[in-house]
């Protein structure tokens, strides 16, 4: 049993959603990288409020990811709506680095 999933299914939801929450995790830290840069440059408070907003949301993901990481799960459907929100931060904190990285 994989992370104390107790079917195949259970544990590639687990799988996929911790390995979503790393990427995020990594995607915050690559805007932390890029914010701290702009405030390098421009000292500005609109760069300090970027730095903050991505730090309070790196931290929360990190202890999400992890609590997701040691949970147990009997059935694959208790974890499709943490799957579905972790999926779909991914996916706009992709595009807000993509926006940031340009």
């Amino acid at each position: 049993m994989l992370f104390g999933a107790p079917d195949l299914l259970t544990s590639a939801i687990v799988v996929i959603t911790v390995i979503l929450g790393l990427g995020t995790i990594f995607l915050l830290c690559g805007l932390l990288y890029i914010y701290w840069g702009n405030y390098r440059e421009t000292k500005s408070g609109y760069a300090v409020g970027l730095l903050l907003f991505a730090s309070a949301l790196l931290l929360q993901n990190i202890l999400l990811t992890a609590t997701y990481f040691i949970s147990i799960l009997d059935h694959w459907y208790e974890g499709i709506v943490m799957f579905a929100l972790i999926l779909f931060e991914f996916i706009a904190l992709s595009i807000l680095f993509k926006i940031s990285w340009e």
